[in-house]
């Protein structure tokens, strides 16, 4: 069997599969700074959430110190 005709039969599916593998290597690289950006605003959210149930802790005491 010579190469020639080996060649040309896999080189189709070697093309494919590189462009494949580069468009997965996009897609990926996209997925995870939509993933990062995410975590950053989930981040955000619980900070605030912190945040404003430790003022409702003290407007809390406050009306109890009230009464």
């Amino acid at each position: 069997m010579e190469a020639g005709p080996l060649i040309g039969t896999l080189l189709p599916f070697a093309v494919l599969f590189g462009g494949l593998f580069l468009f997965l290597r996009a897609t990926n690289r996209h997925y995870q700074k939509h993933v990062h950006e995410v975590n950053s605003v989930n981040q955000e959210i619980a900070d605030t959430n912190r945040e404003m149930i430790a003022e409702l802790r003290e407007i809390k005491q406050l009306l109890k110190d009230r009464h």
